[in-house]
């Protein structure tokens, strides 16, 4: 079972951990491109949920410049991006919470440990989510794209000493690298992860469906 008196911080994905936007994001996707051809949307989809957590400035330009092979990518990356963001924050302030995760975030808030968000979303965008969601004050830095998940994760884990203890919560395979790389410990969110291969991960790594238990049993 989960103890958070065991770390100093906490690291939280956004997508599938904090929010029910997993299959949000993926139709977002889908419709950003609705205008190309079906079959090749389809497989960006899968692209998207097989590399979960890498953004979307990364994720439409491997679409336009490998899949599509179009000749003005960096033109069609960027009128997608813009779409993308349209269609995407709307869903982002409506969505329902991961089952549980708002009261762990609150109670451990309570707790006086650090809390911190790293995600693939658009950073600008996911700050202004949050703060319309009244969420916002409950971490002290929400990290997202352009830079990627290693790279936030790295200024998450500078601000501590080696000797203090972290833990981060995801649901793909670009959480768990991020942890893995800068000696977190990982807790598998899988009740809402489009993570496939997770078997694949080290199962010393503690999996929980959803916060709900965590809440009931640790407080």
């Amino acid at each position: 079972m989960f103890d958070s008196s065991k770390y100093d911080y906490l690291v939280f994905d956004c997508d599938g951990v904090i929010l029910n936007s997993n299959r949000l994001k993926s139709k977002a996707f889908s419709d950003t491109l609705r205008s190309e051809p079906y079959k090749l949307v389809n497989s960006f989809v899968d692209y998207h949920q097989k590399h979960g957590g890498i953004s979307r400035y990364e994720k439409f330009r491997y679409y336009f410049s490998e899949m599509k092979k179009s000749p003005d990518v960096e033109k069609k990356t960027r009128d997608a991006i813009l779409r993308f963001a349209t269609i995407v924050k709307k869903g982002l302030i409506g969505c329902s919470y991961v089952p549980g995760v708002l009261e762990f975030l609150k109670q451990t808030n309570l707790r006086g440990i650090p809390l911190f968000v790293v995600s693939g979303s658009d950073e600008k965008e996911l700050i202004s989510v949050f703060r319309q969601r009244g969420i916002l004050n409950l971490f002290k830095h929400v990290y997202g794209s352009p830079l990627n998940k290693n790279d936030n994760t790295e200024k998450v884990v500078q601000r501590f000493s080696a000797q203090k203890k972290g833990c981060f919560f995801g649901d793909s395979k670009s959480d768990y690298t991020a942890a893995s790389t800068y000696g977190l410990d990982f807790v598998f969110v899988s009740g809402l992860s489009e993570w496939k291969e997770n078997n694949k991960f080290n199962h010393s790594n503690e999996t929980i469906k959803n916060f709900l238990n965590i809440c009931t049993k640790t407080y």
